[in-house]
Formats: structure tokens, sequence, C-alpha cells
């Protein structure tokens, strides 16, 4: 199985930082992304196959479909099994913390601009950490 990465963010330049970051980290080499996320639910549909897992690294604020959208209709695909969601936002407000928890696909909440620190963590996730202990070998 691959663990394929979706940027989710209306900012190019916050995807182009995002998509050096997490090349440099080696986390991922050829990430895709979506301006929002309707863009990338219809991605996902695209793209996706049998061996298909995705990794989402979602904003919450954006135009023609929110985060918070793309979570509920998360809910309502065949490939909800198949993701992973990670929100990378600038929002601080524990509030939308909380909220984002709540969402099973939901792994993990940080805060903009992701590091390669960040990228370190996110390799040791328990529900994403098996597609990276091959790195070892």
């Amino acid at each position: 199985m691959n663990l394929q990465t979706v940027i989710v963010d209306d900012s190019d330049i916050v995807i182009f930082l995002h998509k050096e970051i997490l090349s440099l980290s080696k986390f991922s080499i050829s990430p895709l992304s979506a301006v929002n996320g309707q863009v990338a639910l219809d991605l996902i549909h695209q793209t996706s196959s049998e061996n298909s897992e995705y990794l989402i690294l979602l904003d919450i604020n954006m135009p023609v479909m929110d985060g918070w959208q793309f979570l509920e209709a998360l809910q309502h695909t065949e490939l909800k099994n198949h993701l992973y969601v990670i929100i990378i936002t600038s929002s601080i407000d524990a509030v939308d913390k909380k909220k984002a928890m709540q969402y099973p696909q939901v792994i993990a909440f940080n805060e903009k601009p992701l590091t390669t620190e960040d990228c370190r963590h996110m390799k040791s996730i328990p529900q994403i950490k098996h597609f990276f202990e091959q790195e070892v070998n």
C-alpha cells in the first residue's frame, strides 16, 4: 500500500512551502495539491485505486468547500476508511482543535507552517507510521 499525500490549501505560497518541506524531510517526494475541499475530493476519487491510502494535510479556511465541509463530505464517501487527515491551519482556537478531533479521519492538528520537525513527528503517528517504517532498511 502506498500513502499519497495531498495538500489542501487555498494559498499557492503555502502549497509550495509545504511541498518543499515534505520533500526535504523525505516525507513525500511528490505530494498532490488542491486549492479547496471540493478539488481535493475530486482528485482523490480520480486517483484512487484498490491500494490507495491518502494523507490529507488540510487547511480549515478556504473558499468553495472549507475544511469542515470537506470533513463532513468524507463521512459519506466509500474511501473514508482509506483517508487520514492532519489539520494544518493558522487557527490556534482550542474549539477548532476539539471539533477537528471528533472526526475519525483526523489524526493530528498542527499550526501553519509545516516544519521538518512536524514531518518527523507525523512519521511516528500510530495510524500512519507503518508507511514509513520501511525507510529504515
